[in-house]
């Protein structure tokens, strides 16, 4: 049978690309570029409704409803180049001797402390540079692109719709992530890894729904940790809230601006 000469090259081949990915070549990216696209599908459809039963916070501009030639070739960029970071990214866990990956091996210091750790490191590295794209000399270059949506709905494509240069940074800080976690900080295991680009992309994707998900707040503040309604400012008040995971980073560069329904509870509160 046909199937039965078939499948032990497969599994062979399979076999052999695990254990050598400095040897991974075109089968390898196009098996990657599959599973990714199916990913981002999965982003488009199932956090929107994952989180449907969360309300909507009110637009504070105007929508952007048709998407330009910019838009779709950019959008188009970022669809092909997560498949390349993706690859890399798996090429870094699978040689870095700090990357566990036998089961055995798992604890929860290197999933459950590793975990918030990457997200951490990410946004320290991620806001300064999110900041600077904002700076008037080179804003209207890159950044100025993603903020043509100031109310943004689409999830996942509307987190996406940014200029190359700026993709490829912020994609590829997750590996800088892993890799200064990894080796200054403790051992991660590859579970952790795989969580961190999961839950990103889901994080990601949220932020430009305008669900208004949060989760937890800095302690003895009332600075959220993750808040969508954080991010919904930046779109609408662009020079604050440049994390993308956590407003930790700009607590600390006191470029935290708190949404308006945040300052009315307070204002509440006091009354």
């Amino acid at each position: 049978m046909l199937m039965e000469r078939v499948l032990p090259l497969v599994i062979a081949r399979a076999s052999h690309s695990v254990l050598h990915p400095e040897a991974w070549g075109l089968v390898e990216l196009l098996l990657m570029g599959a599973v990714t696209q199916i990913g981002l599908e999965l982003y488009r459809q199932g956090v929107p409704f994952a989180f449907r039963s969360w309300p909507k916070l009110p637009a504070r501009g105007k929508h952007l409803d048709e998407f330009a030639s910019i838009d779709r070739q950019f959008i188009v960029f970022s669809q092909l180049a997560i498949v390349v970071m993706t690859f890399h990214y798996l090429q870094f866990m699978l040689t870095s001797p700090n990357v566990l990956w036998k089961l055995e091996e798992l604890t929860v210091a290197n999933v459950c402390v590793a975990l918030p750790l990457f997200f951490v490191i990410y946004d320290a590295f991620y806001a300064p540079f999110h900041r600077a794209l904002h700076h008037h000399r080179v804003y209207a270059f890159v950044h100025k692109h993603h903020h043509r949506q100031v109310v943004p709905t689409r999830g996942n494509t509307d987190a996406i719709n940014v200029h190359p240069f700026e993709f490829i940074m912020g994609e590829y800080n997750h590996v800088l992530a892993v890799y200064l976690v990894s080796r200054f900080v403790l051992p991660v295991h590859a579970l952790s890894c795989v969580l961190f680009l999961v839950f990103g992309g889901a994080l990601a994707t949220l932020n430009h729904t305008r669900l208004d998900c949060n989760f937890l707040r800095i302690p003895f503040t009332k600075v959220p940790i993750f808040a969508v309604r954080a991010h919904d400012t930046h779109h609408a008040v662009p020079n604050s809230n440049y994390g993308q995971y956590t407003m930790l980073w700009d607590y600390a560069m006191g470029t935290y601006r708190a949404h308006p329904q945040d300052l009315q509870v307070s204002k509440d509160k006091v009354g």
